[in-house]
């Protein structure tokens, strides 16, 4: 298998996980792809572009892959990387966006970690490399505080994150999704991901945010979004939107395909859903704390 096909695997079979992450096996793939088809060959870019919108279709709701597919194209279409500067260019640049997102990661994590406050009991939906990191940094800083998982059905990324935890030594609980409004009166903070940010302050994440915003409110709980701002996508401020990926219907249950349940029986698996500004407190980002309203102008700078 090629090196690019171990990375479009990877982001196929969800073992990459987070946004974040999957920008850059996204970037790793592409740059690896245009590594191996032959420089000979007349349809060279015109190859390299369809392979970045597989990329896309792929993950059609990840605005880091999005993002950064544009940007390596337009590299691409710049440069002749058929050349050794041209090749060098590009590895550098794949190379300086892995690094540049680490860094955002870090710098997230050590904001909210400075957010949280001993005796805090703190829900989660889904999982996000920065929330990780942020309670990793919390803890290490002598904070004592438990987490709320919730499981993040169906492919459980919320009891995923809670071994991760709890492997840290941090408190942490898993709940089923149906559970949440039982748990949230009792809980201080919530966090969340996002692996798009619109212009208009709204997140798309995880299947099951929405409600989990939308509790926090009637309970009075601060939600903070935790997200680096290349996950901003910009044709939103035209009014465009990214599609919602659905996955295999498997993932949810195995539908019967025989008699008046196989004839009758439908089963949807749409993996994201928008969460409008007005539920989401804060976004943090490298950038700083953020009301959504504020995203597009702290992005420019």
């Amino acid at each position: 298998m090629s090196e690019s096909a171990e990375f479009y695997e990877g982001l196929e079979n969800m073992s990459v996980k987070g946004g974040s992450d999957i920008g850059v096996v996204a970037a790793a793939a592409l740059r690896a792809y245009a590594f191996e088809i032959s420089q000979n060959n007349p349809q060279y870019y015109e190859l390299i572009e369809q392979y970045g919108e597989r990329l896309k279709a792929l993950k059609p709701t990840m605005a880091s892959v999005h993002n950064i597919v544009d940007q390596i194209i337009g590299l691409i279409q710049e440069t002749d990387i058929t050349t050794p500067e041209g090749r060098k260019a590009l590895i550098t640049f794949v190379d300086r966006y892995k690094a540049a997102t680490e860094e955002a990661l870090q710098e997230i994590a050590q904001l909210f970690a400075n957010i949280v406050v001993n005796g805090d009991v703190i829900l989660t939906h889904s999982f996000t490399k920065s929330a990780l990191y942020a309670l990793e940094n919390a803890a290490q800083s002598g904070k004592r505080f438990s987490v709320i998982c919730t499981e993040s059905r169906p492919l459980c990324e919320g009891a995923y994150l809670a071994t991760r935890l709890a492997s840290l030594g941090i408190q942490a609980t898993v709940i089923t999704d149906a559970a949440m409004a039982h748990y949230l009166p009792r809980c201080t903070k919530v966090i969340v991901g996002a692996d798009a940010l619109y212009t208009d302050g709204t997140i798309v994440n995880k299947m099951g945010t929405l409600p989990v915003a939308i509790l926090a409110r009637t309970f009075n709980k601060p939600v903070y979004a935790l997200a680096i701002t290349s996950k901003l996508y910009m044709p939103s401020r035209r009014g465009l939107r990214l599609e919602l990926e659905s996955r295999p219907e498997t993932e949810v249950m195995d539908r019967p395909r025989d008699g008046p349940a196989g004839a009758n029986l439908k089963v949807e698996n749409i993996f994201f859903e928008e969460v409008p500004e007005e539920y989401v407190t804060y976004l943090v980002t490298e950038k700083g704390l953020l009301k959504p309203s504020q995203l597009l102008e702290a992005a420019r700078d």
